[in-house]
């Protein structure tokens, strides 16, 4: 191309010098006037036609797509007339800025007419503005928009605001949106809507959003150029009588299509959302419904009736939806069409209903391979069989009886190699899907199993660990009494020890258990408070109640003994006349009270501390959870308080 103009420049030039001479030699040679005429004439015809040449040789890219934006009636072609100065405001990064004036820097070198430069707010009239919430159409509140631009009177740019929306965005999805909302502004103009979608991605395609469109391409800097250039306007208008088969294409579809300036027809999927999206809650509502009345065990059975009505308004929707798109976009006359059609019927039942037994099929095939391998490999190759070749067999048997009837064998196999590699293709997604589900189940079940170990390990431990504290607790507390006792009282030194015998006698015969009966705790307490009582003398007296019924209920190893003990430690060893210690076991909303009490000094304000308590807490804790309680009081009397479900 740059050839060819170089070329006609030349000859340009050269045709003044050539028919300067061819006059001047005709008119020396005295030759007639008309000859000259007709001489001159030849030489004129060539000089046109390099002009024309040179004058309408434009290129198809990006003219063709310029003569098409132009051609929209309600939002032609329209630039800047004076220079373009970009401030920022609002919830804006220091990156953001940056990017900003890199693609002012980009954009001001594609510009020959006009700049493109930073400014100062109060100088500026194109604003970027960061926010964090929607702007809202002013005729129209529940739409948000992303720019507003003012025009004079010529229809030419003088002044924009843009919105940027930065929550729920990414960095790199605000940068995008700036390159291409800048450039967009920059020439407001669009692809006619009724071939947008058979269109290229850029920044002035209507079917694609401000992140699908991406940053400027080679064909968005064409435009921005072209538009930009000196002499836009007329070469606008010869590129619309170069490229008029555009504009024939556009009014063709335009007829093919229909008018689109009815609401509805611009916006069909609109219409038929909400009652969509209606019906389809409904049926989620139904379904569940459904399966809480099925009381069926048989799995297939209740797959079968569910698949059932999942199918059938599955087909309703279709019919629905297909009518209603159909009948909102393609007749010029609704009363003479139907809203439902038979046809849309008819290939929608004659393709849902093979569903039926197909999924039917699938489902046991699917519950087979559930049950009958542990293996993952296995099992994930019998999934990729059952979805991929399974079917694909199905569609090759109702080929055979199609290819009967048509016999167009080569389109047939066409047809079946694109339906098998689509097959395969969700095969193999759903098997590498199943094939993580299954091993995410193992690794579950495994964790769980070994966690379930390692809890009842723990459990074990803590009580053994419990048990073995209480044991050298009153130990030490029993030997210092004996050794206290065995210079002055030799009897009463041997029934203590007797005493404290049976007690380690009754530890030691409990080795291992986590349990043990009431009667037998009831009959531990006694010996261990006989040996206080020999240690005290007449200031310890005792009391044991105990409902003859709960005598055979299991509570937990040494639960009651460390409440007595806190008692004698913490009460009766504080007075200084005679102490009472009354213990309680009874049966109380059908749960098991054990009660302690004692006219010693009050329980301190906040938590009671004390290795007994403590230790009573961490009992209940691992042996009930939740279930068991520990309270104490100092009114009306001293006491401290157990509640435990009661187990026989």
């Amino acid at each position: 191309m740059q050839l060819t103009s170089l070329l006609c420049i030349l000859q340009k030039k050269c045709f003044l010098i050539y028919t300067i001479k061819v006059f001047l030699w005709y008119k020396y040679l005295n030759l007639p006037q008309m000859k000259i005429l007709s001489f001159l004439f030849v030489f004129l015809f060539l000089g046109m036609y390099c002009y024309a040449q040179d004058v309408e040789e434009l290129p198809a890219q990006p003219w063709e797509e310029l003569v098409e934006m132009h051609s929209i009636k309600k939002n032609p072609i329209r630039k800047w007339g004076d220079s373009i100065n970009i401030s920022i405001e609002g919830l804006y990064k220091a990156s953001d800025s940056l990017t900003i004036a890199r693609i002012i820097k980009k954009l001001d070198s594609l510009t020959e007419t006009t700049t493109v430069s930073f400014s100062n707010t109060n100088k500026s009239n194109f604003k970027i503005k960061f926010l964090d919430k929607y702007v809202k159409d002013e005729y129209n509140q529940n739409r948000n928009i992303n720019s507003k631009n003012w025009y004079n009177s010529n229809k030419v740019l003088y002044g924009s605001d843009l919105y940027i929306y930065t929550f729920k965005k990414t960095d790199l999805e605000v940068k995008n949106r700036l390159e291409n909302q800048i450039s967009r502004i920059l020439v407001d103009g669009w692809f006619a809507y009724a071939r947008a979608f058979e269109k290229r991605q850029s920044i002035f395609n209507p079917s694609l959003g401000s992140l699908l469109a991406g940053t400027l391409n080679s064909g968005d800097i064409s435009i921005i150029k072209e538009v930009y250039k000196k002499g836009f306007e007329k070469r606008l208008l010869q590129a619309e009588q170069q490229f008029s088969y555009v504009l024939d294409k556009l009014e063709n579809d335009k007829i093919k299509s229909r008018d689109r300036s009815l609401w509805w027809v611009k916006n069909p999927i609109a219409v038929i959302f909400l009652p969509t999206l209606v019906l389809v809650l409904f049926f989620i509502f139904l379904i569940s419904k459904i399966k809480r009345a099925i009381q069926i065990k048989k799995e297939l059975l209740r797959f079968a009736i569910l698949s059932f009505v999942i199918l059938l308004f599955a087909s309703f929707v279709i019919v629905f939806c297909v009518s209603f798109f159909d009948f909102l976009t393609i007749p010029d006359d609704y009363t003479k069409v139907p809203i439902v059609r038979k046809d849309t019927i008819v290939s929608t039942i004659a393709a849902l209903v093979p569903l039926f037994p197909l999924l039917f099929l699938f489902r046991f095939i699917e519950l087979k391979i559930q049950k009958s391998s542990q293996n993952i490999f296995i099992k994930t190759v019998l999934v990729f069989l059952s979805t991929g070749i399974l079917p694909f067999l199905c569609i090759v048997i109702g080929f055979l009886f199609a290819l009967k009837r048509k016999g167009d064998l080569q389109g047939g196999l066409f047809f079946m190699s694109k339906v098998f590699l689509v097959l395969m293709s969700l095969a193999s997604l759903r098997a590498l899907i199943s094939y993580f589900i299954f091993k995410e189940r193992s690794l579950i079940i495994e964790n769980e199993t070994k966690l379930s170990h390692l809890r009842e390990l723990k459990s074990k431990a803590e009580l053994k660990s419990l048990q073995s504290q209480i044991n050298p607790h009153f130990l030490y507390n029993a030997l210092n009494s004996i050794a206290s006792l065995a210079p002055i009282n030799a009897n009463k030194t041997q029934k203590m020890v007797h005493s404290l015998s049976d007690l380690f006698k009754y530890s030691i015969n409990r080795k291992g258990k986590k349990m043990s009966t009431v009667k037998d705790e009831i009959e531990m307490v006694t010996s261990y408070l006989n040996i206080e009582k020999i240690r005290f003398g007449n200031r310890l007296q005792f009391d044991i109640e105990v409902d003859e019924t709960l005598m055979n209920n299991e509570i937990p190893l040494f639960l009651i003994q460390p409440l007595v003990e806190n008692a004698v430690k913490h009460g009766i060893s504080q007075n200084e006349g005679e102490g009472t210690i009354r213990l309680k076991i009874e049966k109380v909303d059908n749960q098991l009270v054990i009660s302690v009490k004692d006219n010693g000094p009050d329980f301190p304000e906040g938590l009671v501390s004390g290795h007994g308590l403590q230790t009573v807490y961490d009992l209940l804790r691992l042996s009930y959870g939740n279930n068991a309680t520990l309270n104490w009081t100092n009114t009306p009397e001293k006491t401290i308080t157990i509640t435990i479900p009661e187990t026989v």
